[in-house]
C-alpha cells in the first residue's frame, strides 16, 4: 500500500503546490489503474483521477492524514458517477442502425414480389416523415448519426456543441420516433 506522510498532507493544507504535487506523483498511476479497473476505459480513467486531485487542490484545508483511503474513495464514487452519466446518456444507435440494415436485408429477400417494394417503400416514407417532424437541431443531429453514420465527436465538432448534447438530443429524437410510430410493430421493435 502506497503512504504519505503526515507532513505532505499538513503541507497541502498549507497551500503547498510542491507537496501537493508529490501526492500526485506518489499516486497518479496507482489511482489510474483503480479507475480503469472499474469503468475499463484508460483515457476516462485519467480525466477522472485528474479531477479527483482538481477537487483534492480546490478543497485542500480539509483532507486529512491519511489521505490514502479519501483518495480511492473518491475515484471509486467519481467511477461511479461516470458509470451511471453513461448508461443514461449513451443510447447505442448502432444498434437501430444494425436492426434497421436488418429490416431492410429482409426487405430486400422479399423484394421479389411486388407488392413487398411497396410496404418497403410506404415504411421508409413513413419513418422519414416522423424524422422530419423532430425539432430541427435534433433532426440534424439525428439524420447526420443515422444516415451519414456520423460518430457523436463528429457531429459536435461539425455544429460546435458537445457530444454530450449530441446524445442528448439523439435520445430526445428516439423518444419522439418511438412515440409516433408506435402504430408500426417492425419500428417500434427496432427503437
Amino acid at each position: 500500500m502506497i503512504l504519505v506522510k503526515k507532513d505532505i498532507v499538513d503541507r497541502i493544507n498549507k497551500g503547498d503546490a510542491k507537496a501537493f504535487e508529490q501526492l500526485y506523483s506518489v499516486f497518479y498511476v496507482y489511482l489510474c489503474a483503480v479507475a480503469t479497473k472499474y469503468i475499463y476505459d484508460a483515457e476516462a480513467a485519467k480525466e477522472i483521477v485528474n479531477d479527483v486531485f482538481i477537487s483534492v487542490w480546490n478543497n485542500r484545508q480539509s483532507l486529512t492524514y491519511p489521505v490514502n483511503p479519501y483518495l480511492i474513495k473518491a475515484v471509486q464514487n467519481r467511477c461511479l458517477n461516470h458509470l451511471r452519466q453513461k448508461r443514461f446518456q449513451e443510447i447505442s444507435l448502432t444498434e437501430v442502425q444494425e436492426q434497421l440494415l436488418s429490416y431492410r436485408e429482409q426487405m430486400i429477400e422479399q423484394d421479389s414480389h411486388p407488392l413487398a417494394q411497396l410496404e418497403h417503400k410506404e415504411f421508409e416514407q413513413q419513418i422519414f416523415k416522423a424524422i422530419n417532424t423532430l425539432p430541427e437541431k435534433c433532426r440534424n443531429i439525428f439524420i447526420q448519426h443515422l444516415y451519414y453514420n456520423k460518430s457523436y465527436e463528429e457531429i459536435a465538432e461539425t455544429n460546435q456543441i458537445s457530444s454530450s448534447t449530441v446524445r442528448a438530443q439523439i435520445k430526445i429524437g428516439i423518444s419522439k420516433l418511438k412515440d409516433q410510430l408506435s402504430n408500426l410493430r417492425s419500428v417500434f421493435f427496432f427503437f
